[in-house]
């Protein structure tokens, strides 16, 4: 299967997503949503506003990392070169997935074309399948202490298998296989793997059945 456009779906995703969470955590502020930390906030003369010390306690590192992403990519100064140029990926992404599945994407309209016979179409192009199969994740699974030392941007990058899927809003699952080879055991050293199941959109149910295929056959 060729999905050329999703190589670029990682920073696509990492410019709408932070945007997304920054337009929607604006609304927690201490004062119509979310908690209030205790004692005086803005002030005139630091010309601050009234949630910054709220919001500054409140959120976590990362969530702050994806406000002030967000709130860069959605500004007018960038907005034409990231944030309308990522939904432009998107929607390539999703002509990807759409071109490689043997069932069409109900939300496009059919639009009329030659009857079969009339063209003798080319072998690669009209290859389709109803479901991919692929790793969750290009390492195996961290520790925690890992994950408290990688960088953000090292965590990001893990997710290029899962952020396809998601970009394009098909239905996906994860399902953990345990190696079952001798040779495999040795590799994962006992340690199970995430592989991933993604399908046109609307069939989930498909999704469902073949992670249970996928799970039995790991057992």
């Amino acid at each position: 299967m060729s999905l050329p456009t999703t190589k670029h779906a990682l920073s696509a995703y990492y410019v709408l997503a932070p945007a997304e969470a920054s337009s929607n955590l604006a609304k927690y502020d201490g004062v119509r949503f979310g908690s209030r930390s205790a004692g005086a906030d803005g002030s005139p003369e630091t010309n601050s506003v009234l949630f910054i010390k709220t919001r500054g306690q409140n959120f976590g590192g990362e969530v702050k990392r994806r406000i002030l992403l967000g709130a860069y990519t959605l500004s007018a100064e960038a907005i034409d070169n990231y944030f309308i140029q990522a939904q432009k990926v998107r929607r390539l992404v999703q002509r990807d997935f759409n071109s490689v599945f043997s069932f069409p994407n109900p939300l496009l309209d059919p639009k009329p074309g030659p009857a079969p016979h009339d063209t003798i179409p080319d072998v690669i192009e009209s290859v389709k399948v109803d479901v991919l199969v692929c790793p969750t994740a290009p390492t195996l699974p961290p520790t925690l202490e890992f994950l408290d030392e990688q960088d953000p941007v090292d965590a990001y990058m893990n997710d290029v298998f899962t952020v396809p899927a998601s970009l394009a809003g098909l239905p996906a699952i994860s399902v953990p296989v345990s190696g079952s080879l001798d040779r495999a055991s040795k590799v994962l050293n006992g340690e199970a793997v995430g592989i991933q199941v993604i399908a046109q959109y609307g069939d989930d149910e498909l999704v469902l059945e073949v992670a249970k295929m996928v799970e039995e056959l790991s057992q």
